[in-house]
């Protein structure tokens, strides 16, 4: 008889000690509300998020405005002969970032005292759980052109003097005096394009006298130095006119990928010759993740009765992950643990120990 009794007593408090805490999706949650709660706390599921580095090197080939002439007037064949912009991607990069799971969210309501107390506490932790939910960004730096190549302009007009000698009768006597007449002339690309190549040309004979010494005042080594890099800076300003320029220049995108069901995940596009694009692009440019799964999900196909006796919870489970673009493997990132990839867990929860909900789950 007493063996009986025992049991039973034990039986009461296993029940007891199991309905301390019930777990309730959200949208199913019993209109009545929970009989002996005394506090609730909602929280949701972690699922992993992916954030993905991209960097890509951009290169730009600007034609000079002078092209035609860079061999006639300076002998130079080694020159941009037309404009182009290229595209190198250089690296793909993830990192596995905790966030929540807005698909799996859940309301547990307690009749213990101290497990409020701890719930209590996990929320005054967590000031905002959704905040940290990282939103696609990214940071763009475009290369721009010299100044001096960009802004460039040379005059179009010139004027010219003419000499000539006019008649006049002065006094009574027919004279002839000098006189000149100025008049505007419109300047040739040509004649524009010797200008800048006589500018190097003086730059280079300055530069030159420098350190040969042909020149009055003895300047000291610094100051000599200093303007021997002022004079080169100019020879490759106007140099550049012939030559064309050449930019290069990296840029890193940063975004945000969440795969929901593991199952191969569109990332980016990208192509050489327009470069890197979030969201649109050929067919051949589409880079994907591609997940290969080593435990089968069985989250969305159970079906569970509610209310849970403790709290929902999943374990992150090893998936490996590889960047193919099309159906070819371009990187493999190696073993990640995501939490989609996780079996459900019902944990119960005792008065002994209250559970960390955190560890499990993102309270909000």
């Amino acid at each position: 008889m007493k063996k009986i009794l025992l049991l039973l007593v034990s039986c009461v408090l296993s029940v007891c000690t199991f309905a301390q805490v019930q777990s309730f999706p959200v949208g199913n949650l019993p209109e009545k509300g929970v009989k002996g709660a005394v506090s609730h706390v909602n929280y949701a599921l972690p699922t992993t998020t992916l954030k993905v580095t991209v960097s890509v090197s951009k290169v730009q080939d600007v034609r000079g405005y002078f092209a035609d002439y860079a061999e006639s007037l300076l002998g130079l064949t080694n020159i941009i002969h037309q404009s182009y912009t290229g595209y190198t991607l250089n690296s793909v990069d993830i990192e596995p970032i905790r966030t929540a799971d807005l698909s799996q969210q859940f309301v547990a309501f307690t009749s213990n005292a101290d497990v409020a107390k701890s719930w209590r506490e996990a929320q005054v932790a967590t000031t905002n759980a959704f905040s940290d939910i990282p939103l696609t960004s990214y940071t763009i730096r475009e290369a721009s052109l010299p100044d001096f190549f960009k802004n460039y302009a040379d005059i179009s007009y010139t004027q010219q003097s003419e000499s000539f000698v006019d008649t006049k009768i002065i006094d009574g006597v027919v004279t002839q005096v000098p006189a000149s007449h100025t008049k505007t002339v419109s300047k040739s690309f040509e004649s524009k394009a010797r200008e800048a190549a006589d500018a190097i040309m003086k730059s280079r004979k300055d530069q030159y006298n420098l350190v040969a010494g042909e020149h009055e005042t003895p300047y000291s080594g610094d100051a000599l130095q200093i303007m021997l890099a002022e004079l080169k800076n100019w020879e490759n300003n106007y140099m550049s006119l012939f030559t064309g320029v050449s930019i290069a220049d990296t840029m890193v995108y940063v975004f945000y990928v969440t795969p929901e069901e593991l199952s191969r995940t569109k990332a980016f596009y990208f192509s050489e010759s327009k470069g890197f694009n979030p969201n649109t692009g050929a067919a051949g440019d589409l880079y994907s993740l591609n997940f290969d799964c080593f435990y089968s999900q069985v989250f969305k196909t159970t079906t569970y009765q509610y209310p849970l006796n403790g709290y929902m919870a999943r374990s992150q489970k090893p998936v490996g992950v590889s960047l193919e673009r099309g159906q070819v493997k371009v990187h493999d990132f190696g073993i990640v643990n995501m939490y989609q990839a996780g079996s459900p867990e019902i944990i119960t929860a005792t008065d002994k120990q209250p559970l960390d909900l955190g560890k499990i789950g993102i309270v909000f």
